[in-house]
């Protein structure tokens, strides 16, 4: 019975990793979409403490 305990603690585990990978691919995505959709010849990101560093973007 534990170990049932054990694998469903696993997958949960799992489960929530995917779901913030997923959370973090989303957020970049929109924030790329607002850097060119916006009028303004500023293309830079913020700096993250966990989405890696700034980029700039020439179109």
């Amino acid at each position: 019975m534990s170990d049932l305990g054990a694998l469903s603690s696993y997958a949960l585990a799992v489960q929530q990793m995917q779901m913030s990978l997923i959370k973090n691919s989303v957020d970049m995505q929109r924030q790329a979409v607002e850097i060119l959709l916006e009028g303004s010849s500023d293309r830079t990101v913020a700096p993250s403490p966990t989405n890696g560093h700034n980029i700039d973007i020439s179109v």
